[in-house]
């Protein structure tokens, strides 16, 4: 069985944003309302991570991942994950904050690091702004690190 990266994350739009620079489709990657499967990730719908019945599903997801990514967007207005989260999980897991402008504020990234944390993403962190290089350099390192 292939092992996929799982991508979690509370903005659909971003999480396939990811998967899409990951994957390299000749189409763009469909929002549906279910988990995707593709070539090489895993998409979990942002509303898995608002039902609290949903979360063991999410952690059921690990068998067919070779690592975790856990989605930030920042300013993150809410919580959306619960604590410790990421812990859960048996796989390697990266813990990865968006940032949508091109200012990287200090108290911002502060505020990043502390929600990860959190999230129990202790080892493996990144902070991207939502432009294409910084996606793709990205991609290019965890898919760079086979575990």
């Amino acid at each position: 069985m292939k092992k996929r990266i799982l991508i979690i994350g509370p903005n659909q739009k971003h999480n396939i944003l990811i998967a899409e620079a990951i994957e390299q489709p000749n189409q763009p990657i469909r929002k549906v309302a279910n988990i995707s499967f593709t070539d090489e990730t895993i998409i979990v719908p942002s509303a898995y991570l608002e039902s609290p019945w949903m979360h063991k599903q999410i952690i059921s997801l690990q068998q067919k991942a070779s690592k975790a990514l856990f989605l930030v967007p920042i300013p993150s207005i809410k919580k959306t994950y619960p604590p410790n989260f990421a812990c859960v999980l048996r796989v390697p897991v990266i813990g990865v904050a968006l940032y949508e402008t091109n200012e990287n504020k200090l108290e911002e990234r502060g505020t990043a690091e502390k929600i990860l944390e959190e999230i129990g993403c202790t080892n493996q962190q990144f902070f991207l702004h939502l432009n294409q290089e910084e996606i793709e350099t990205f991609v290019e390192e965890i898919s760079g690190k086979e575990d």
